[in-house]
């Protein structure tokens, strides 16, 4: 006996008559219901609820329902559960074996990575010592983990969070974001294996020191996109340590010199693209534009991504002699002249301007 009653859901109606050839043909009017939708039909269906949801919904509604829900063997993964301050209990049906992407808060007190063994994606929001201790949870029976994301207000030591992050051999990506990072932490290299992460994205509120971190890298030697989110005019003159793939290195700008730049691009043979945005000066940026020097400084760059601010007050920008060697190199330097934030200092009048722009290599 099927245990599966129909439901009122009326999925199609159709009746009505055509000829084919002199037959007359007459279809019957008939209702279809939620019963006759096959299992690739409810994956599809499942792809637009929450995780959470799916299992108190769907579950015993009909036998193809049940069998992507519950069926191992038809490798139905679920994606995108995250579980935080509103979330008390999970549903016990929900087969943590097939979770692929997790969010996790550290208000979520139960302990359930241990069973994620499928996972490939995992966000952790909360402060560093949960972290740490949620990431050192992670089964080394999981091979599958290749991208983490870690979000947290302050982080006091950064090599030792990547010291605990190293013990997941399998992560690819890496992506930190804090609001507070020591402006110094113990400079040390990191004793571990060489790792395979090939992508290492780190944003945060606070300033970034070069040689600090690059001192805490040579374990990443693998790194193939590194993106800082803030790096100051503060930065001491290079460290001797070489990214020797780094293909990609996006960099957020507070006021670098040209010079600093430009001394980068010898520690990184293999680059190709570079990113630039942020708060610069005009020196070698607009004013003694030194954009080709980025070019021989790396033989292998090929382009240069710009999108920068610059502040000017006492020189006007607008004259051709600044204006034409940018545009040559595919620049756009315009003044931002209704940017309510215009002041007055000691009779100037300052003015943001903005240049952006995509730089290829000829």
């Amino acid at each position: 006996m099927d245990d599966y009653h129909p439901k009122c859901l009326r999925v199609n109606r159709y009746s009505g008559s055509c000829e084919i050839h002199g037959v007359k043909i007459r279809f019957e009017e008939r209702y279809s219901t939620i019963h006759d939708l096959y299992y690739d039909i409810w994956r599809e269906i499942f792809e637009y609820f929450e995780i959470k949801d799916l299992f108190i919904t769907f579950a015993a509604v009909t036998i193809a329902a049940d069998q992507v829900l519950f069926n191992d063997n038809n490798r139905f993964f679920l994606r995108g559960l995250t579980l935080g301050i509103d979330i008390k209990d999970l549903p016990k049906h929900i087969p943590l074996n097939r979770i692929i992407s997790l969010t996790l808060h550290d208000t979520f007190c139960l302990n359930i990575i241990e069973h994620c063994i499928e996972l490939r994606s995992l966000k952790l929001i909360g402060v560093i010592q949960w972290v740490t201790d949620i990431v050192r949870n992670i089964p080394q029976t999981n091979t599958k983990l290749n991208q983490l994301t870690v979000i947290t207000p302050t982080i006091r030591s950064l090599p030792e969070l990547l010291t605990t992050v190293l013990s997941v051999s399998s992560l690819r990506r890496l992506e930190i974001r804090t609001d507070e990072l020591a402006k110094s932490f113990p400079v040390f290299t990191l004793r571990a294996a060489q790792s395979e992460i090939k992508q290492f994205i780190i944003d945060s509120g606070s300033t970034v020191d070069w040689n600090d971190l690059s001192s805490s890298l040579p374990a990443f030697g693998c790194i193939r996109l590194l993106s800082i989110g803030l790096i100051d005019r503060c930065q001491k003159s290079i460290s001797s340590f070489i990214f020797q793939k780094i293909h990609t290195l996006s960099l957020g700008l507070l006021e670098v010199s040209f010079n600093w730049i430009i001394q980068l691009m010898t520690k990184i043979p293999c680059l190709a693209k570079l990113k630039l945005s942020g708060l610069v000066d005009s020196d070698g940026f607009v004013v003694n534009q030194r954009w080709i020097c980025l070019f021989e400084s790396s033989l292998t760059l090929l382009r240069i991504f710009v999108n920068l601010s610059l502040e000017q007050s006492e020189e006007s920008y607008h004259c051709e002699k600044i204006q034409v060697p940018l545009r040559a190199l595919s620049l756009n330097l315009i003044c931002d002249c209704d940017d309510n934030d215009c002041n007055l200092y000691n009779g100037n009048v300052r003015q943001w301007w903005y240049l952006t722009g995509m730089i290829t290599k000829h």
